[in-house]
Protein backbone atom coordinates (compact mmCIF):
# COMPACT_ATOMS: atom_id res chain seq x y z
CA UNK A 1 0.00 0.00 0.00
CA UNK A 2 1.41 3.59 -1.23
CA UNK A 3 1.49 6.33 1.87
CA UNK A 4 -0.77 8.70 1.98
CA UNK A 5 0.95 11.93 0.45
CA UNK A 6 0.22 14.99 2.45
CA UNK A 7 1.25 18.23 1.05
CA UNK A 8 1.28 21.32 4.10
CA UNK A 9 2.40 25.17 3.88
CA UNK A 10 2.97 26.68 6.78
CA UNK A 11 4.44 29.94 6.41
CA UNK A 12 5.34 31.52 10.33
CA UNK A 13 6.64 30.44 13.55
CA UNK A 14 2.56 30.25 14.98
CA UNK A 15 1.50 28.23 11.71
CA UNK A 16 4.66 25.88 12.39
CA UNK A 17 3.95 24.89 15.69
CA UNK A 18 0.65 23.86 14.91
CA UNK A 19 1.14 22.09 12.02
CA UNK A 20 3.79 20.21 13.43
CA UNK A 21 1.30 18.76 16.09
CA UNK A 22 -1.20 18.47 13.16
CA UNK A 23 1.73 16.17 11.96
CA UNK A 24 2.05 13.91 14.82
CA UNK A 25 -1.55 13.58 15.07
CA UNK A 26 -2.04 12.43 11.46
CA UNK A 27 0.81 10.06 11.82
CA UNK A 28 -1.03 8.21 14.35
CA UNK A 29 -4.40 8.06 12.26
CA UNK A 30 -2.94 7.56 8.40
CA UNK A 31 -0.24 4.99 9.25
CA UNK A 32 2.28 5.40 6.62
CA UNK A 33 2.39 8.82 5.72
CA UNK A 34 4.42 11.51 3.33
CA UNK A 35 4.99 15.16 4.38
CA UNK A 36 6.04 17.77 2.25
CA UNK A 37 5.77 21.42 1.31
CA UNK A 38 6.32 24.58 3.47
CA UNK A 39 6.99 24.81 6.88
CA UNK A 40 9.48 25.07 9.88
CA UNK A 41 11.28 23.93 11.66
CA UNK A 42 9.28 22.27 14.43
CA UNK A 43 7.52 21.07 11.17
CA UNK A 44 11.05 18.94 10.01
CA UNK A 45 11.21 17.41 14.09
CA UNK A 46 7.78 15.47 13.39
CA UNK A 47 9.56 13.93 9.63
CA UNK A 48 8.15 16.92 7.64
CA UNK A 49 10.24 17.40 4.25
CA UNK A 50 10.93 21.34 3.94
CA UNK A 51 11.07 21.59 0.33
CA UNK A 52 10.58 25.30 1.00
CA UNK A 53 11.76 26.62 4.36
CA UNK A 54 9.56 29.06 6.19
CA UNK A 55 11.35 32.34 6.62
CA UNK A 56 11.22 33.18 3.04
CA UNK A 57 8.25 34.10 3.65
CA UNK A 58 8.73 35.99 6.81
CA UNK A 59 7.35 39.22 5.56
CA UNK A 60 4.62 42.26 7.32
CA UNK A 61 2.19 44.37 6.25
CA UNK A 62 1.36 45.15 2.41
CA UNK A 63 4.50 46.94 1.25
CA UNK A 64 6.72 44.49 3.01
CA UNK A 65 5.83 42.40 0.40
CA UNK A 66 6.98 43.73 -2.53
CA UNK A 67 10.74 43.57 -2.36
CA UNK A 68 10.24 39.87 -1.75
CA UNK A 69 7.64 39.25 -4.65
CA UNK A 70 9.79 37.22 -6.68
CA UNK A 71 10.94 34.83 -4.36
CA UNK A 72 7.10 34.36 -3.13
CA UNK A 73 6.15 33.98 -6.86
CA UNK A 74 9.41 31.47 -6.76
CA UNK A 75 7.81 29.57 -3.87
CA UNK A 76 4.54 29.49 -4.87
CA UNK A 77 5.19 27.87 -8.75
CA UNK A 78 7.24 25.49 -7.07
CA UNK A 79 4.66 23.79 -5.23
CA UNK A 80 2.27 24.26 -8.11
CA UNK A 81 4.88 21.81 -9.66
CA UNK A 82 4.42 19.74 -6.41
CA UNK A 83 1.09 19.23 -6.51
CA UNK A 84 2.07 18.28 -10.36
CA UNK A 85 4.22 15.39 -9.83
CA UNK A 86 4.13 14.59 -6.82
CA UNK A 87 0.49 14.63 -6.24
CA UNK A 88 -0.82 14.61 -3.02
CA UNK A 89 -3.51 12.98 -1.48
CA UNK A 90 -4.46 15.77 0.12
CA UNK A 91 -3.59 19.52 0.66
CA UNK A 92 -3.51 21.07 4.16
CA UNK A 93 -2.66 24.80 4.33
CA UNK A 94 -2.29 26.73 7.17
CA UNK A 95 -3.19 30.23 7.50
CA UNK A 96 -1.16 32.32 6.06
CA UNK A 97 -4.52 33.14 3.70
CA UNK A 98 -3.47 35.21 0.74
CA UNK A 99 -1.01 33.00 -0.21
CA UNK A 100 -2.39 29.84 0.64
CA UNK A 101 -6.02 30.47 -0.71
CA UNK A 102 -3.80 31.23 -4.06
CA UNK A 103 -2.59 27.42 -3.63
CA UNK A 104 -5.79 25.90 -2.71
CA UNK A 105 -7.72 27.42 -5.47
CA UNK A 106 -5.02 25.74 -7.77
CA UNK A 107 -5.24 23.02 -6.01
CA UNK A 108 -9.02 22.54 -6.68
CA UNK A 109 -8.94 22.76 -10.03
CA UNK A 110 -6.49 19.92 -10.10
CA UNK A 111 -9.11 17.51 -7.90
CA UNK A 112 -6.81 17.49 -4.57
CA UNK A 113 -8.80 17.37 -1.55
CA UNK A 114 -8.06 20.78 0.45
CA UNK A 115 -8.62 20.73 4.17
CA UNK A 116 -8.04 24.54 5.05
CA UNK A 117 -6.86 24.92 8.69
CA UNK A 118 -7.30 27.90 10.63
CA UNK A 119 -9.52 30.36 8.31
CA UNK A 120 -8.11 33.73 7.14
CA UNK A 121 -10.14 36.49 9.42
CA UNK A 122 -12.75 37.23 7.31
CA UNK A 123 -15.05 38.49 9.24
CA UNK A 124 -13.01 41.55 10.21
CA UNK A 125 -11.82 42.56 6.35
CA UNK A 126 -12.34 41.46 3.21
CA UNK A 127 -15.50 39.09 3.48
CA UNK A 128 -15.45 38.18 -0.25
CA UNK A 129 -12.67 35.63 1.02
CA UNK A 130 -15.28 33.53 2.72
CA UNK A 131 -17.13 32.81 -0.34
CA UNK A 132 -14.09 32.27 -2.15
CA UNK A 133 -13.44 29.47 0.39
CA UNK A 134 -16.69 27.77 -0.11
CA UNK A 135 -15.66 27.53 -3.97
CA UNK A 136 -11.86 26.30 -3.15
CA UNK A 137 -11.98 23.71 -0.10
CA UNK A 138 -13.27 20.59 1.11
CA UNK A 139 -13.30 21.52 4.63
CA UNK A 140 -12.36 24.74 6.48
CA UNK A 141 -11.50 24.31 10.55
CA UNK A 142 -11.94 27.58 12.21
CA UNK A 143 -10.67 27.79 15.48
CA UNK A 144 -12.88 30.33 17.34
CA UNK A 145 -16.33 29.34 17.72
CA UNK A 146 -18.23 32.28 16.24
CA UNK A 147 -16.32 31.74 12.97
CA UNK A 148 -18.21 28.35 12.31
CA UNK A 149 -21.65 29.99 11.89
CA UNK A 150 -19.64 32.46 10.11
CA UNK A 151 -18.53 30.99 7.47
CA UNK A 152 -21.25 28.46 7.22
CA UNK A 153 -23.39 31.72 6.24
CA UNK A 154 -21.11 31.42 3.12
CA UNK A 155 -21.92 28.19 2.21
CA UNK A 156 -18.45 26.78 3.49
CA UNK A 157 -17.95 23.55 4.71
CA UNK A 158 -16.84 24.73 8.24
CA UNK A 159 -15.92 23.40 11.46
CA UNK A 160 -14.88 24.56 15.39
CA UNK A 161 -12.21 22.26 15.91
CA UNK A 162 -10.51 23.82 19.26
CA UNK A 163 -7.96 26.48 19.71
CA UNK A 164 -4.44 25.41 18.70
CA UNK A 165 -2.61 27.53 21.16
CA UNK A 166 -4.78 25.24 24.25
CA UNK A 167 -2.40 22.26 23.11
CA UNK A 168 0.59 24.08 24.19
CA UNK A 169 -0.39 27.27 26.40
CA UNK A 170 -0.96 25.51 29.44
CA UNK A 171 -3.09 27.71 31.99
CA UNK A 172 0.14 29.53 34.84
CA UNK A 173 -0.56 28.34 37.40
CA UNK A 174 1.60 30.21 39.66
CA UNK A 175 1.33 33.82 38.50
CA UNK A 176 1.38 36.52 41.07
CA UNK A 177 0.77 40.18 41.94
CA UNK A 178 2.10 42.15 42.05
CA UNK A 179 4.04 40.99 38.90
CA UNK A 180 7.91 39.61 39.20
CA UNK A 181 8.37 38.06 35.68
CA UNK A 182 7.45 40.51 32.87
CA UNK A 183 7.64 39.05 29.12
CA UNK A 184 8.69 41.03 25.92
CA UNK A 185 6.86 39.32 22.89
CA UNK A 186 7.78 42.10 20.09
CA UNK A 187 6.95 38.87 17.34
CA UNK A 188 8.52 36.46 15.63
CA UNK A 189 9.81 38.11 12.24
CA UNK A 190 12.51 40.41 12.01
CA UNK A 191 10.61 43.60 10.34
CA UNK A 192 8.90 43.03 13.41
CA UNK A 193 11.27 42.95 15.58
CA UNK A 194 12.67 46.05 14.65
CA UNK A 195 9.83 48.01 14.93
CA UNK A 196 8.65 46.56 18.10
CA UNK A 197 11.42 46.43 20.41
CA UNK A 198 12.92 49.41 20.89
CA UNK A 199 9.38 50.86 21.92
CA UNK A 200 9.35 47.92 24.15
CA UNK A 201 13.32 48.40 25.57
CA UNK A 202 12.24 52.17 26.32
CA UNK A 203 9.21 51.47 28.10
CA UNK A 204 11.08 48.59 30.35
CA UNK A 205 13.71 51.25 31.21
CA UNK A 206 11.15 53.76 32.36
CA UNK A 207 10.10 50.71 34.43
CA UNK A 208 12.86 48.93 35.69
CA UNK A 209 14.82 51.79 38.34
CA UNK A 210 10.96 51.32 39.94
CA UNK A 211 10.56 48.02 40.20
CA UNK A 212 14.40 46.46 40.43
CA UNK A 213 13.17 42.97 41.39
CA UNK A 214 11.39 42.28 37.93
CA UNK A 215 13.08 39.77 35.86
CA UNK A 216 12.41 40.23 31.61
CA UNK A 217 12.18 38.06 29.71
CA UNK A 218 12.47 37.54 25.73
CA UNK A 219 11.51 34.49 23.29
CA UNK A 220 13.83 33.90 20.28
CA UNK A 221 11.68 32.51 17.46
CA UNK A 222 13.06 29.44 15.62
CA UNK A 223 15.47 30.48 12.66
CA UNK A 224 15.69 34.32 14.06
CA UNK A 225 19.23 34.74 14.82
CA UNK A 226 19.83 34.99 19.33
CA UNK A 227 23.29 36.69 18.80
CA UNK A 228 21.66 39.24 16.90
CA UNK A 229 19.19 39.87 19.34
CA UNK A 230 21.05 40.10 22.00
CA UNK A 231 23.10 42.93 20.85
CA UNK A 232 19.90 44.77 20.58
CA UNK A 233 18.70 44.72 24.38
CA UNK A 234 20.07 45.12 27.95
CA UNK A 235 22.06 42.99 29.70
CA UNK A 236 19.72 42.08 32.05
CA UNK A 237 16.96 40.40 30.16
CA UNK A 238 16.84 37.17 29.44
CA UNK A 239 16.39 34.97 26.05
CA UNK A 240 14.50 32.64 25.57
CA UNK A 241 13.44 29.73 23.29
CA UNK A 242 9.86 29.43 24.30
CA UNK A 243 6.87 31.46 25.48
CA UNK A 244 8.34 32.04 28.98
CA UNK A 245 6.57 31.69 31.60
CA UNK A 246 5.53 35.26 32.98
CA UNK A 247 3.04 37.72 35.41
CA UNK A 248 2.80 40.40 33.08
CA UNK A 249 3.67 40.84 29.17
CA UNK A 250 4.08 43.11 26.69
CA UNK A 251 3.08 41.62 23.42
CA UNK A 252 3.07 42.51 19.94
CA UNK A 253 -0.81 41.64 18.19
CA UNK A 254 -1.11 38.10 16.68
CA UNK A 255 -0.80 34.70 18.35
CA UNK A 256 1.51 35.72 20.94
CA UNK A 257 -0.79 37.78 22.75
CA UNK A 258 -3.91 35.13 22.38
CA UNK A 259 -1.61 32.70 23.70
CA UNK A 260 -0.59 34.44 26.37
CA UNK A 261 -4.36 35.52 26.98
CA UNK A 262 -5.10 31.93 27.13
CA UNK A 263 -2.30 31.41 29.85
CA UNK A 264 -4.13 33.61 31.59
CA UNK A 265 -1.33 36.16 31.85
CA UNK A 266 -2.39 39.82 31.85
CA UNK A 267 -0.81 41.85 29.08
CA UNK A 268 -0.90 45.20 27.00
CA UNK A 269 -1.26 44.48 23.37
CA UNK A 270 0.65 46.34 21.19
CA UNK A 271 0.91 46.94 17.24
CA UNK A 272 2.26 49.14 15.09
CA UNK A 273 3.18 49.35 11.16
CA UNK A 274 4.34 51.46 8.17
CA UNK A 275 1.94 54.61 7.88
CA UNK A 276 1.04 52.90 4.31
CA UNK A 277 -0.02 49.43 5.88
CA UNK A 278 -1.98 51.25 8.14
CA UNK A 279 -3.79 53.36 6.15
CA UNK A 280 -4.48 50.71 3.85
CA UNK A 281 -5.37 48.48 6.90
CA UNK A 282 -8.31 51.22 8.35
CA UNK A 283 -10.11 51.16 4.59
CA UNK A 284 -10.96 47.42 5.17
CA UNK A 285 -11.23 46.31 8.70
CA UNK A 286 -14.66 46.72 10.25
CA UNK A 287 -13.78 45.37 13.96
CA UNK A 288 -13.49 47.64 16.90
CA UNK A 289 -10.28 45.91 18.50
CA UNK A 290 -6.85 44.27 16.81
CA UNK A 291 -5.77 41.92 19.69
CA UNK A 292 -7.74 38.71 19.78
CA UNK A 293 -8.51 38.18 23.31
CA UNK A 294 -10.87 41.56 22.92
CA UNK A 295 -11.85 39.99 19.80
CA UNK A 296 -13.04 37.33 20.87
CA UNK A 297 -14.80 38.53 24.27
CA UNK A 298 -16.38 41.15 22.15
CA UNK A 299 -15.15 44.35 24.95
CA UNK A 300 -12.04 45.49 25.85
CA UNK A 301 -10.15 42.93 28.47
CA UNK A 302 -6.38 44.07 27.57
CA UNK A 303 -5.42 47.30 26.63
CA UNK A 304 -4.30 48.17 23.00
CA UNK A 305 -1.33 50.61 21.96
CA UNK A 306 -1.69 50.98 18.01
CA UNK A 307 0.51 52.93 15.92
CA UNK A 308 0.94 56.41 17.20
CA UNK A 309 -0.05 55.39 20.74
CA UNK A 310 2.54 52.70 20.45
CA UNK A 311 4.96 54.65 22.48
CA UNK A 312 7.13 53.56 25.63
CA UNK A 313 5.76 56.51 27.49
CA UNK A 314 2.35 55.06 27.20
CA UNK A 315 3.52 51.44 27.25
CA UNK A 316 5.05 52.03 30.57
CA UNK A 317 2.16 53.75 32.26
CA UNK A 318 -0.40 50.37 31.25
CA UNK A 319 2.57 48.11 32.51
CA UNK A 320 2.64 50.55 35.75
CA UNK A 321 -0.99 50.36 36.23
CA UNK A 322 -0.80 46.39 36.57
CA UNK A 323 1.91 46.34 38.37
CA UNK A 324 0.56 48.76 41.14
CA UNK A 325 -3.19 48.07 40.80
CA UNK A 326 -4.41 44.52 42.26
CA UNK A 327 -8.08 45.32 41.77
CA UNK A 328 -6.99 45.31 37.91
CA UNK A 329 -4.95 42.68 37.69
CA UNK A 330 -6.98 40.40 38.89
CA UNK A 331 -9.95 41.43 36.88
CA UNK A 332 -7.77 41.23 33.80
CA UNK A 333 -7.07 37.62 34.67
CA UNK A 334 -10.75 36.39 35.70
CA UNK A 335 -11.64 38.03 31.91
CA UNK A 336 -8.67 35.83 30.82
CA UNK A 337 -9.61 32.66 32.08
CA UNK A 338 -13.61 32.98 31.38
CA UNK A 339 -12.31 33.40 27.93
CA UNK A 340 -10.06 30.20 28.25
CA UNK A 341 -13.44 28.25 28.95
CA UNK A 342 -15.68 29.23 26.20
CA UNK A 343 -13.15 27.32 23.92
CA UNK A 344 -14.00 23.90 25.22
CA UNK A 345 -11.81 20.94 25.60
CA UNK A 346 -11.21 19.90 21.73
CA UNK A 347 -7.44 19.43 20.90
CA UNK A 348 -7.29 20.64 17.57
CA UNK A 349 -4.79 18.78 15.85
CA UNK A 350 -6.96 15.49 16.95
CA UNK A 351 -10.28 17.02 15.44
CA UNK A 352 -8.37 18.09 12.13
CA UNK A 353 -6.59 14.88 11.64
CA UNK A 354 -9.37 12.79 12.33
CA UNK A 355 -11.36 15.28 9.23
CA UNK A 356 -8.05 14.79 7.03
CA UNK A 357 -8.57 11.12 7.46
CA UNK A 358 -12.29 10.97 6.68
CA UNK A 359 -11.73 12.80 3.75
CA UNK A 360 -9.01 10.99 2.42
Amino acid sequence: MNPVRVLMTAGEASADKHAALLIRALKDRLGQAEFYGLGGPEMVKEGFEARYPMTALSVMGFSAVLPKLLRILCISWGLKRLMRTYRPDIFIPVDLPDFNMHLAAYARRRDITVLYYIAPQAWAWRRGRARRLARITDGLGVIFPFEEDFFKRYGVNARYVGHPALEHAPLVEDVVWPPKRIAMLPGSRWDEITRMLPVMLEAKRQIAPRHKDLRWFLPVAPGLDAERIRAMVDPDIILTEGLPRADLAMVKSGTACFEMALKGVPEVICYTTSAFNYRLAKAFITIDHIGMPNIAAGKTVAPELIQETFTGNNLAFLMLRYINDKTLYQETRAAFLALRATLGGKKASHEVAQWAKSLL
